[in-house]
């Protein structure tokens, strides 16, 4: 017994003198606006270019790939709406000075002129080719309604050619002759169709009607066109479960079938394309990335530039002639993006998008699925403080006190794995302490329809177990504390934290609630939920069966159940779920006489938006799970006074609330 006790003793006692040791990351470090957008790779591959939304004058950046330690940039007379670059590595961009003009700027900066063009409202390129290196693709709405539509412009010459009056696609599609060939286009069944056209004729190919996955962007779309204009790769989940690949013949419509993927949805998104048009590699994801290559040199080039990532690597932009790539490292932590020479097998490092994180260790995360108790395969990621995990198998040393996150929708799947929106609190709880669970759940998207049916009427029940079930394999791994479990969320994942406490009291030591709605009655009339849609996924409140099973699921109805400490909070201009959800869940916890903590912010929608938000919010719940799971927390210094919130419940509970 003694030789078992010691060593235990002594992990206990690293860990914590590990903890003492790592630097408390300064919460608004987490929560400071992404700078670099629009980033992007020259045809030839020398350089990056990117903008800054910290730099409202039209300036573009760029470092040359061989010098990347030092940025330059290049000036525009005016707001730079939007930019490609040209085969030839020059700069087409829309200006706004006096009017908005297309202008043309050399790679150095040199040789700026106006592309003359007749007065125009508003003007998008939409694409360029290098079969047609001095012509455009646009989009222009002029100041009289004859001169809408789709142009080629010539931007060497200043010649155009109207090609198609305006079209109401919300996407666009064209051949490298710059011949429109694709659309997506909303349809009667508040879906989508993909259309293809030949010979200016327009002809509908595919039609989907409205699903969940919309509300991201939808899974169904075009990935690409070839570069002769036959072919058309889009996503499709016609007469099947998961979206896969297929290839659209242009002239007959036929499709076949390129690549499928049993475990999730083939996504639009992250395609590597060769210059040709055709696919190389198309993506899913299931906790970890899931890439289906179509071209056998780039799948041999991209896993080893994969090793050097350490299994993380991404594709983002490709040169010209598809021989050097912009790739991105995605951890868990901001990304990092490097340059891949295909040829000489040189990965240079370039930045990453967020260097106010620079010299801070940052957590370490790893991807686990987990079968629940009715045999479904669930993908989930664990981040853990750095020094948690000695050997890299994703389970610390000795279990950790652990926060289990749920995300929004339900239907909000794929977007949460590697989004910086999410990614940067499960980083600053890591570095409090804790070990984060970003849990996966049926009734979401990106695992397939049938993924998403499994959640019907499911709220409080299947969907809820799901969670449960992920949290107690957490205990049986070792990396959670039992005891010490926290669970948090936003909208739906407000909603399931609220449940978890009423229906697993004994499970979870505290709660967050953010905008979630609490009494299912009340929130299926509202105008937002009051359609087709949420009375057939969550429940109808028109009929008695559907009321009995709202009230049911409700965590409303249960609040003398709840024996641990419950934060909510919520926006007041909350367009999704109404405040008055959260006030009368907080009324009646504290009539019930539980440890209820509910403060909110008079101007904030659903989903926070202001930086100063999140920055109070966490400087209150670091305290608030202090006290409930035992991790660290920052002082809260000035912090509080970051946010315009009024607190409503729990200023006994929590130390330092305005």
């Amino acid at each position: 017994m003694r030789k078992v006790l010691a060593p235990i003793f002594l992990i206990f006692q690293f860990q914590l003198h590990l903890a003492a040791q790592l630097p408390l990351i300064p919460r608004d470090s987490f929560f400071q606006q992404k700078d670099q957008y629009a980033i992007t790779l020259s045809p030839d591959g020398s350089r990056v270019y990117y903008q800054r939304r910290s730099v409202r004058e039209g300036r573009l950046f760029y470092l040359e790939t061989q010098r990347p330690g030092r940025e330059q940039k290049l000036s525009f007379d005016g707001a730079l709406l939007n930019w490609k670059l040209t085969p030839a590595g020059n700069v087409l961009a829309v200006v706004q000075s006096n009017g908005k003009q297309l202008a043309i700027m050399g790679a150095d900066g040199r040789n700026k002129r106006e592309v003359q063009l007749f007065p125009f409202q508003q003007l998008r390129i939409e694409a360029l080719s290098p079969e047609r290196p001095d012509e455009a693709a646009v989009s222009i709405v002029g100041e009289k309604d004859s001169l809408n539509g789709i142009y080629r412009v010539n931007f060497r010459t200043g010649r155009y050619q109207k090609i198609s009056p305006p079209l109401d696609f919300q996407k666009i599609y064209f051949d490298h002759q710059l011949r429109l060939r694709a659309g997506r286009l909303l349809n009667d069944l508040n879906g989508y169709s993909i259309y293809t056209c030949s010979d200016g004729e327009w002809t509908e190919r595919l039609r989907y009607p409205f699903d969940e996955s919309q509300f991201i962007g939808g899974f169904q779309d075009v990935v690409s066109v070839s570069a002769d204009g036959q072919t058309v790769f889009a996503t499709d989940n016609t007469g099947r479960d998961k979206c896969a690949l297929v290839a659209v013949d242009v002239a007959s419509g036929g499709t076949g079938l390129l690549v499928a993927d049993g475990k999730a949805d083939i996504l639009p998104f992250g395609a590597m394309v060769a210059p040709d048009g055709r696919p190389q590699m198309v993506l899913s994801v299931f906790g970890a990335a899931r890439r289906h290559f179509l071209d056998g040199a780039a799948q041999v080039d991209f896993e080893y530039a994969n090793r050097l990532l350490e299994g993380q690597a991404s594709f983002a932009d490709a040169s010209a002639d598809g021989r050097i790539w912009l790739l991105r490292k995605l951890d868990g932590g901001p990304a990092t993006y490097y340059l891949f020479d295909r040829n000489s097998r040189q990965l240079i490092h370039l930045f990453n998008d967020y260097p106010a994180l620079d010299g801070y260790p940052l957590a370490s995360r790893q991807v686990f699925d987990v079968i629940t108790r009715d045999g479904y395969e669930l993908p989930i990621h664990v981040y853990l403080p750095p020094g948690a995990d000695k050997d890299g198998d994703g389970i610390p040393e000795k279990p950790l006190p652990t926060v289990v996150y749920v995300h929004g929708g339900p239907w909000a799947g794929v977007v949460h794995w590697n989004q910086w929106f999410h990614n940067r609190n499960f980083q600053l709880l890591a570095n409090r302490g804790y070990a984060v669970i970003n849990t996966e759940f049926r009734g979401s998207t990106g695992l397939g329809q049938a993924f998403t049916n499994l959640g019907d009427r499911q709220w409080g029940q299947a969907m809820h177990q799901d969670k449960v079930d992920i949290t107690r394999w957490a205990i049986h791994k070792g990396i959670a504390r039992k005891g010490k479990i926290g669970i948090w969320g936003w909208s739906y994942g407000g909603y399931a934290a609220a449940v978890a406490l009423a229906f697993e009291p004994k499970l979870y030591a505290c709660g967050i609630s953010m905008y979630g709605p609490a009494d299912m009655e009340a929130f299926l009339q509202i105008p937002f939920t009051d359609n087709d849609l949420w009375r057939n996924r969550v429940g109808n409140p028109n009929t008695p069966d559907g009321i009995r099973l709202l009230r049911q699921q409700s965590p409303i109805n249960y609040v003398e159940n709840f024996q641990s400490p419950i934060l909510l909070t919520t926006g007041g201009k909350d367009g999704r779920v109404p405040k008055r959800q959260v006030d009368d869940f907080a009324d009646a916890l504290y009539k019930a006489g539980k440890e209820v903590t509910y403060f909110y912010y008079p101007e904030e929608v659903h989903d926070y938006r202001e930086p100063g938000s999140w920055i109070s919010f966490w400087a209150i719940a670091e305290q608030f799970l202090a006290q409930n799971l035992g991790g660290r927390y920052e002082p809260v210094g000035r912090d509080l006074e970051k946010g315009d919130y009024k607190v409503v419940y729990g200023r006994q509970f929590i130390g330092q609330l305005k």
